[in-house]
C-alpha cells in the first residue's frame, strides 16, 4: 500500500487486518467467515440485534449490522431505528431533517442591519437540490433483499451494513430532499423462492424502489419481478452480467466482466507475461460466463490464453490442476473458485514451486481467503466495479471514510461496504434530478424513475466509473474497473481511485 493510503488506516486500526470479505467468493457460494461479528459483540452493542438476528433465514426482515462499532445495530426492519450508542446527546439526536435558517439569520447566529452575531456576514443559503430542508416529509420506503444467512451471505453481509450506514448518514444530514429515509432488509438464503417472496413482501408494505440487492445465484428471480412490477432495483452484487440487460436494473458501478479483464490484466503486468490460464467452477452458472468470455477478455490485453482447467469447488486439492496450468506455461492465472478453493488452490500451486501473480474478482475472497499466508503469496489482483474501501483521493471517497468514522468506526471495512454506500448514493443522485417535485409531495416509484433516467455520465463524486441510464431500455455498458492488490503486507488499492476502462467487451449475456 502506498504511504499515503496506508498511514491514516493504520493509525485507526492498528494492527487489526482489514478485509475484504467479498459479495462472493470467486463468483460463487463459499463457506468462510465473512465479515459478520460475533453474537456476543452483537449483544454487547445493543441487546435488541440477539432478536432481530433470530429472524435471519426464515424472509423476515433483518437488523442492519454495522458491527461491533459505536454505532450498534438499530431495530428490525429498519436501518434508522437505533440512535448511536455512547453518542452526545445531539449527535443522537441529529437524525431528521436540519431545519433551515429563520428569514433574515443565518446559522449559528442573527443576522443585524446586514452583520451577524457569531456566523459569518451575508451567508448565502443553498438553493435546488443543496437548499436546507424546512421541515421534514414523508418518509421513502426502500426494500433489500438478499442472501445474507447461508454460505453464500457470511461473505456478502457487509452490503446490507453498507446501506445502513449510508442511511444512517444521510438522514442524519436532512434525508434525501427532506425526506427520511427507511430501509426494510430481509434474507432470502439464496433461494429464488424466497426471493421473490421477499420482493412482493416489500412492496406491499410500502416499498417504493429495491436498494443494493444481493441476488448472485438468484438473478433471474429478482428480475422477473422488477420487469412484471416495473419496480426500479438500485445498486447491488453486480457479480452476473445480466445487470446490464434490463431497463429496471440500475447498477451502481462498472460491470463484471470489466472486472475480471481487468484483474488477469494486471496479474499479467504483474508476471511480464502474456501468457495466461484459468481454473473455474463447474457448479456455478457465473463461473461457465467467465470461461466462455475468458479468450476475449484476455485478447484485450493481448494476452494468449495457453489453458483453461475445470474443476469443482469442493476439490480438497488443485495439485493436478496446478501442474496443468505450470506444464502449459501459464505465468498468470484467474482464479473462479469460491473462498477455501482460492486458499487449496494456492497451497497446492506452492507445493510444486508454482506462484503465479492471480486474478478474481475484488468482491471474490471471503475473509477466510484474504488471511491465508499461501494465497497472500501468490499476489492477487482484484478489480471491483467501485473505488476501492481503502482510497482517499475523491469527494465520494473521503465522505464515505468521514461516515464510517463518525457512525461505524471499528467495525469491519471491506469492499462490500462502500458497495453499499454507492447504491445509496446512486439512489440520491437520482432524487436530486427531481428535486422540485420531491420537495413538494411524496417520493414515488414514477418519481424514482425519472430522477433514474435523467442521469448520463455519473461518477458518484468518483464512486465509480461513468454510469449511463436509459429510460426503458437496458443501461449503458460500463466497462471500467477499478483495483485492489492482496499481498504478504495486505490489501492496497494500486490505482486510488482510478478507473481503468476496455473497449470491445463483450456483453456476457
Amino acid at each position: 500500500m502506498n504511504a499515503a493510503l496506508a498511514s491514516p488506516w493504520k493509525r485507526r486500526l492498528g494492527a487489526r487486518h482489514v478485509l475484504v470479505a467479498g459479495l462472493l467468493a470467486a463468483v460463487v457460494p463459499l463457506s468462510g467467515c465473512g465479515t459478520r461479528m460475533s453474537s456476543e459483540a452483537i449483544a454487547a452493542a445493543d441487546g435488541s440485534a440477539l432478536a432481530a438476528q433470530s429472524a435471519v433465514g426464515n424472509g423476515a426482515p433483518v437488523a442492519a449490522d454495522l458491527g461491533a462499532g459505536p454505532l450498534g445495530v438499530p431495530a428490525a426492519g429498519s436501518v434508522e431505528a437505533a440512535p448511536v450508542p455512547g453518542a452526545p446527546a445531539a449527535a443522537a439526536a441529529n437524525t431528521g431533517p436540519v431545519a433551515a435558517p429563520a428569514p433574515g439569520t443565518t446559522a449559528g447566529g442573527t443576522k443585524t442591519g446586514g452583520t451577524a452575531t457569531g456566523a459569518a456576514t451575508n451567508a448565502t443559503v443553498p438553493t435546488g437540490p443543496n437548499a436546507p430542508c424546512r421541515q421534514s416529509l414523508a418518509p421513502i420506503v426502500l426494500g433489500q433483499t438478499g442472501a445474507f444467512s447461508g454460505i453464500i451471505g457470511s461473505p456478502m453481509i457487509n452490503v446490507r451494513t453498507g446501506i445502513a450506514l449510508w442511511s444512517r448518514a444521510v438522514n442524519a444530514a436532512g434525508g434525501v430532499q427532506c425526506h427520511p429515509v427507511q430501509v426494510i432488509q430481509m434474507d432470502d438464503g439464496a433461494d429464488p423462492a424466497r426471493v421473490s417472496s421477499n420482493l412482493s413482501s416489500l412492496k406491499s408494505k410500502g416499498v417504493v424502489a429495491m436498494i443494493a440487492v444481493n441476488v448472485p445465484t438468484t438473478f433471474s428471480a429478482a428480475k422477473r419481478f422488477a420487469e412484471q412490477n416495473k419496480m426500479p432495483i438500485i445498486g447491488g452484487d453486480l457479480i452476473e452480467t445480466p445487470w446490464y440487460s434490463s431497463p429496471w436494473f440500475f447498477p451502481q458501478g462498472g460491470g463484471p466482466l470489466a472486472s475480471y479483464a481487468g484483474a488477469i490484466k494486471q496479474a499479467a503486468l504483474k508476471a511480464n507475461t502474456k501468457k495466461v490460464g484459468l481454473i473455474y467452477c463447474v457448479e456455478a452458472a457465473i463461473c461457465g460466463t467467465i470461461n466462455q468470455n475468458f479468450d476475449a477478455m484476455a485478447k484485450l490485453s493481448g494476452l494468449e490464453v495457453v489453458v483453461r482447467k475445470v474443476s469443482s469447488i469442493t476439490s480438497p486439492d488443485y495439485t493436478a490442476e496446478c501442474q496443468a496450468l505450470k506444464a502449459a506455461g501459464a505465468e498468470a492465472i484467474f482464479v473462479a473458485l469460491e473462498g477455501s478453493g482460492d486458499a487449496r488452490f494456492a497451497r497446492s500451486c506452492l507445493s510444486l514451486g508454482y506462484s503465479p501473480p492471480t486474478a478474481t474478482s475484488a468482491l471474490s475472497v471471503n475473509a477466510e481467503a484474504a488471511q491465508d499466508a499461501n494465497f497472500r503469496k501468490l499476489g492477487v489482483f482484484l478489480g471491483t466495479p467501485n473505488a476501492p474501501y481503502l482510497a482517499q483521493d475523491t469527494a465520494g471517497t473521503k465522505a464515505f471514510q468521514a461516515a464510517y468514522n463518525r457512525f461505524a468506526a471499528g467495525s469491519m471495512l471491506d469492499q462490500n461496504l462502500i458497495s453499499g454506500w454507492a447504491a445509496g448514493k446512486l439512489f440520491e443522485k437520482a432524487i436530486s434530478h427531481v428535486a422540485d417535485q420531491a420537495r413538494s409531495g411524496a417520493v414515488t416509484t414514477g418519481l424514482i424513475l425519472e430522477g433514474l433516467w435523467r442521469i448520463k455520465n455519473e461518477k458518484l463524486d468518483g464512486l465509480s466509473s461513468p454510469i449511463t441510464f436509459n429510460k426503458n431500455a437496458p443501461p449503458d455498458p460500463n466497462d471500467c474497473y477499478a483495483l485492489l492488490n492482496l499481498t504478504t503486507t495486505g490489501y492496497s488499492a494500486p490505482l486510488g481511485s482510478k478507473f481503468e476502462c476496455f473497449k470491445g467487451l463483450p456483453k456476457g449475456f
